[in-house]
């Protein structure tokens, strides 16, 4: 079985959220989401979201707070996703993507967020953001895709201990 890992911040600043429009191969049209990536060899989650979050959005995370994580299996593919929660200090944006298919950035009300994200392509990706954004709850989704149909179930998110 293959692993794969991804990390997304939900960066906010004066009550409004970070989102990325991109356009990818596989999506029909360029869609808004979080900023997201995949975690680089020997990097943490917490820091490929800081260098994530950097790169689409040009945002620094002073902190990162654990919000939700989803495991997704379609097929022989396992992927395993940590997503966080920041409130950045400066709310410039400056797009530096290496894989340029962010478009542009822009801040949006929690609510507007939400709405846009229903649109995404992807599940894993739109269920567990509108769901934080709606209840503010912390919890680990688990995907799976069959026949090209999704399912997916929450539990309460362990979350680390506090220092």
């Amino acid at each position: 079985m293959t692993e794969r890992r991804y990390v997304g911040v939900m960066a906010s600043y004066d009550g409004r959220v970070a989102l990325v429009r991109e356009q990818y191969e596989t999506w029909d049209a360029p869609y808004w989401s979080l900023p997201s990536g995949s975690v680089e060899t020997g990097e943490t989650p917490e820091a490929g979201s800081a260098r994530e979050l950097a790169e689409e959005t040009g945002l620094k995370a002073p902190s990162l707070q654990l919000i939700w994580r989803t495991t997704v299996t379609v097929g022989e593919i396992t992927s395993n996703s940590w997503n966080y929660a920041t409130t950045v200090e400066d709310d410039t944006f400056a797009i530096a993507d290496p894989d340029a298919s962010v478009l542009e950035a822009r801040w949006f009300p929690p609510t507007e967020a939400a709405a846009l994200l229903t649109n995404l392509p992807y599940p894993p990706l739109a269920v567990p953001a509108v769901a934080y954004l709606e209840t503010g709850q912390a919890l680990h989704w688990t995907f799976t895709c069959t026949n090209n149909t999704w399912s997916w179930t929450t539990a309460p998110l362990h979350l680390p201990p506090t220092p």
